[in-house]
């Protein structure tokens, strides 16, 4: 009796790409085999790469900038690439010189984005701050403005009592013909009418405060 023959697999053989009944089979798996031959077999770059960057940021070089960072590493990885690793064998070149020359005139003009940029944000920063202080002061004053309302109704309350009462007793002294308390009720009338008048005055004042506020 002859064995069966074992159908062999390959990624661009017929039998991967279709099966028996002509239908595709497995159409992600060379996606997900080329995808898995791509990765690395270790972290070597990236460890060499922490390496060579706490190598460039010492304590006296810890304020370097990300753009220094990125200048310094591609500066060695040129002379690793064009110098075999050292300096006097990389290619002297007119695009090489052209660069060292315009790199202090490109430095300065990044100096200057930068300090726009801050003074931009500096700016928001300050305009913030204004605005917060505005609307608190706005707040206070608005909190002393109900404040004194307040004690202004109350003070029209009282006096808006003692008013009744000194009608109250000049009614009571006519109706028992007592002429002497009768002055004593119209100066009372009369404080009380004089004090209403300037409270009305006052709570105006605090309603048109308080309105220009809101407008503000």
């Amino acid at each position: 009796m002859q064995a069966p023959q074992r159908e062999e697999i390959h990624l661009n053989g017929p039998s991967y790409k279709k099966n028996r009944s002509g239908i595709a089979k497995c159409v992600v798996l060379p996606e997900l085999i080329k995808s898995l031959l791509s990765l690395a077999h270790g972290n070597a770059d990236v460890e060499c790469g922490f390496s060579e960057n706490a190598a460039l940021i010492t304590d006296d070089r810890s304020s370097l900038s990300d753009i220094s960072i990125n200048g310094l590493r591609a500066t060695k990885d040129a002379v690793k690439f064009y110098g075999q690793g050292k300096v006097h064998k990389v290619p002297i070149c007119k695009g090489l010189l052209d660069n060292v020359e315009e790199a202090h005139s490109r430095y300065q003009v990044d100096q200057e984005i930068t300090q726009r940029i801050l003074e931009k944000k500096e700016a928001i920063v300050a305009a913030a701050k204004l605005t917060k202080h505005k609307e608190l002061v706005l707040v206070g004053k608005e909190q002393n403005l109900i404040g004194q309302r307040k004690i202004l109704q109350e003070d029209l309350e009282n006096v808006s009592k003692m008013l009744n009462e000194g009608n109250s007793r000049l009614e009571a002294t006519v109706a028992t013909k007592n002429f002497a308390g009768v002055e004593m009720a119209q100066l009372l009338i009369g404080g009380a009418k004089k004090k209403l008048d300037v409270l009305k005055t006052q709570l105006g004042d605090n309603s048109d405060q308080m309105n220009q506020l809101k407008k503000n």
